[in-house]
């Protein structure tokens, strides 16, 4: 830790919260938790981490073990685009 998270879409173009435009939206990284389902508001809590200003990386602080990532994509209004929109990866921190 920290584990560096690079995060990337296809077919679609990364753009900050706020406004909903059509092919366009921002990500969200779900810890431990199922993917919100299409048309869904993605919570924000510590479970549900939005990256509304239209990162595409970051640097997660996670403890020592394995961790359940959701990548979610999701429209202006933090409106999910369900599985055709979202990757689930595990990645185990060391000591």
């Amino acid at each position: 830790s920290p584990v560096k998270v690079s995060m990337g879409v296809e077919g679609m173009e990364v753009k900050p919260a706020g406004e909903i435009v059509p092919g366009t939206g921002h990500h969200h990284i779900l810890v431990h938790t199922d993917g919100i389902t299409k048309g869904g508001v993605v919570p924000k809590d510590a479970k549900h981490i939005h990256y509304g200003d239209g990162s595409t990386e970051t640097e997660l602080e996670l403890s020592p073990g394995e961790h359940t990532l959701k990548l979610q994509f999701a429209n202006g209004a933090h409106m999910s685009f369900g599985d055709a929109m979202s990757a689930t990866i595990t990645v185990t921190v060391g000591e």
